[in-house]
């Protein structure tokens, strides 16, 4: 299911397809029917569980990114990091590949590159960025 989550650009609509497929797998897994009219989070509950799906299609997203932008392939990065020429389209701006990026590590984009360098400090910040996703995505369930 999360094949070629990497390159993926999630929106909000897409995390909740994401979350709710995840619950679909949970009710599945308690043969718990639609009917039943059972809350998420007495689902996970019952399962001693918490939503990890969302969880890791970001861990796997930001090791790619950091993965890519240390490596000596200048195409791959000159993909993730580029820009398109000439004008930009009417109307509100799309969410794009390094917009997920930004939210997720609440950090600027010089930022981001200066701590990309050091493979230790990213692989922390892909943590705590993780982390920090788990417990709002609890808090708003």
């Amino acid at each position: 299911m999360t094949y070629g989550a990497e390159g993926w650009t999630i929106k909000k609509k897409q995390e909740k397809k994401i979350n709710s497929t995840e619950m679909w797998f949970y009710r599945r897994l308690l043969r718990i029917s639609w009917r039943e009219r059972r809350t998420d989070q007495s689902i996970l509950e019952e399962l001693n569980e918490e939503r990890k799906l969302l969880n890791y299609i970001k861990k796997r997203k930001l090791t790619f990114f950091g993965h890519t932008c240390r490596s000596k392939c200048t195409l791959m990065k000159n993909i993730l990091q580029g820009r398109m020429e000439g004008k930009r389209q009417r109307g509100r701006p799309r969410i794009n590949y390094f917009d997920n990026i930004k939210s997720w590590t609440q950090m600027t984009t010089r930022e981001i590159y200066d701590v990309i360098l050091e493979r230790d400090v990213w692989r922390q910040m892909v943590h705590e960025a993780v982390r920090a996703a788990n417990v709002l995505g609890n808090d708003a369930g």
